[in-house]
């Protein structure tokens, strides 16, 4: 489906017309469609935006920091962080509003945003693991 939007200026030469073209994905030398996704959006489920507090946490508990969390779907999230940080390979999420933690592995960086596949969530009201107890004290900590 091909759609155009022709305009001139009423007591105008009608040579003087202006024409927009709103095709379907990439016209010859265009830009995509703002709101279909890519053919090279590689996301099997669709993204909600959000505007998330939560905890970038490191698997040695040793560096502990706050961002924010953009988007999510069902396997991941972007997430938006401190430019004075480097975020490593793998760490946990902990979703602050929501007392969950979930194993974090990188996906991509693209400054200030970084995308992470997120594993099953772990909930820190009642932990039932040791990780899980850890988990909840740098949450608690972080709510008080």
């Amino acid at each position: 489906m091909h759609r155009a939007l022709a305009s001139y200026a009423s007591g105008r030469d009608p040579a003087s017309t202006v024409q927009l073209s709103f095709g379907d994905g990439l016209a010859a030398g265009g830009a995509p469609h703002p709101f279909r996704a890519t053919e090279g959006d590689k996301r099997t489920s669709p993204r909600r935006r959000v505007l998330l507090s939560a905890l970038i946490v490191d698997h040695g508990f040793g560096t502990i920091f706050r961002c924010q969390v953009r988007d999510v779907s069902d396997q991941g999230a972007r997430l938006n962080i401190p430019d004075c940080f480097l975020v490593p390979a793998g760490f946990w999420l902990i979703a602050l509003s929501s007392a969950v933690a979930y194993e974090a592995k990188l996906a991509w960086r693209r400054f200030p945003s970084l995308g992470v596949s997120l594993g099953d969530p772990i909930e820190l009201d009642e932990p039932s693991t040791r990780i899980g107890v850890k988990l909840r004290g740098v949450w608690l900590s972080a709510v008080r």
